[in-house]
């Protein structure tokens, strides 16, 4: 019988203890039968290079990124392909593995906004909003 590989991912900020995103990533994974760890990943600033190389020889294959690292991941060795969204935002909050064994960075956060305003009717195609 196989071994099923766990997917690790995880938070990376500080701090993070807050959070209660493992909650729901694990029981997403749960119900879904996926086997899959979401972990918290309390990382001091001048820390982020060390750790994020100690996560990836770890195995973690992903990375969701919240404050202070939003901005500071994207200079990263590990990191490989930049999203247009993220290199325009200049932060980004997920990183994903890719086959090269690099990290590529993503911005989401601007998608999670545009909505609410969408859905409270706010016209988001002209103008200049402030967050």
């Amino acid at each position: 019988m196989a071994v099923q590989k766990v997917i690790r991912v995880g938070l990376l900020g500080w701090p993070v203890s807050h959070s209660v995103s493992p909650a729901m990533h694990n029981a997403a994974f749960q119900a879904t039968s996926i086997a899959g760890r979401y972990d918290l990943l309390p990382v001091e600033p001048d820390r982020l290079g060390v750790e994020v190389a100690r996560f990836l020889a770890d195995g973690f294959s992903g990375f969701n990124v919240t404050i202070p690292h939003k901005q500071t991941v994207l200079d990263l060795p590990q990191i490989g392909e930049v999203s247009p969204e993220a290199e325009v935002i200049g932060a980004a909050n997920t990183l994903v593995l890719n086959p090269d064994g690099r990290l590529d960075a993503f911005n989401t956060d601007w998608q999670g906004i545009r909505d609410d305003l969408l859905a409270h009717g706010v016209n988001v195609a002209v103008g200049t909003v402030i967050v």
